[in-house]
């Protein structure tokens, strides 16, 4: 029996810093095509069923996506962080869990191919890992907000550090998360409620998820991938016209 892949998109931020008024950040169009389509056909290709996470401006993306019976979407009504999200998600998988989780963030997922995401997804399982997760190298780690990825010497995940919370020694480090995940669903559905709320924002972070396994002793993997396949998300109005620069200049 073959096993059951789903697929999570999150995309219920309100989009503060691109001045969204009456749409989704995803709902913009980029090269044409709205944002949040280029997640949900990457993982149509792979995933039994999809659940995109909306709530900031809902509707802009429930118009978007024409009815399909392989997609669900969940309402976050209370935007209380990327865990949190997963967290809804996962309600709905109880009657038929999957194997495996993937989870993307909405706003970031217009540079992967199907064959890098499959990629993942082998590597993940090859080394029996509990979570693995897409990183990639950038010379200027600096101009970029991601979480840094430390390894020992024979190359195993050490840790996971968030930007913010980085010292000026780990802010160098030019090996980055980009947020691409695949999760055991055995792993996810018994951690996820342990992600504890951040003291600065209030929120719960995904990525704690990583340094549950670490701490746990549960195997971790890093894929890294050359940056032209990973690209950069969408935060501001700037980054959209950066973002489709740089697609068009890396493809």
């Amino acid at each position: 029996m073959s096993e059951k892949v789903i697929g999570i998109i999150l995309a219920a931020g309100k989009g503060t810093r691109m001045n969204s008024k009456i749409e989704n950040k995803v709902a913009h169009l980029f090269l044409g095509k709205p944002i949040i389509l280029y997640g949900v056909e990457l993982f149509e290709k792979i995933c039994d069923e999809l659940i995109i996470v909306i709530g900031a401006f809902k509707q802009s993306i429930e118009n978007i996506i024409k009815e399909n019976k392989k997609i669900k979407f969940v309402n976050q009504k209370k935007r209380l962080g990327t865990g949190h999200a997963v967290q809804l998600a996962l309600l709905e998988l109880h009657d038929s869990p999957p194997s495996l989780v993937l989870v993307g963030m909405g706003d970031h997922m217009m540079f992967y191919k199907e064959e890098t995401i499959r990629k993942l997804i082998q590597q993940h399982k090859d080394q029996k890992s509990v979570v693995s997760f897409i990183s990639t190298k950038y010379h200027n780690p600096s101009a970029l907000a991601w979480g840094r990825i430390e390894r020992d010497r024979d190359g195993n995940v050490l840790d996971i550090v968030e930007h913010k919370d980085a010292t000026e020694k780990q802010l160098k480090i030019k090996e980055l998360n980009s947020a691409l995940y695949c999760f055991d669903y055995s792993f996810l559905s018994k951690n996820i409620n342990k992600i504890k709320k951040s003291e600065v924002t209030g929120e719960y972070y995904l990525p704690d998820l990583i340094k549950i396994a670490l701490i746990t002793k549960q195997k971790v993997h890093a894929m890294l991938v050359h940056f032209r396949e990973i690209g950069i998300g969408i935060n501001k109005i700037n980054e959209l016209s950066e973002s489709q620069t740089l697609y068009k200049k890396l493809r």
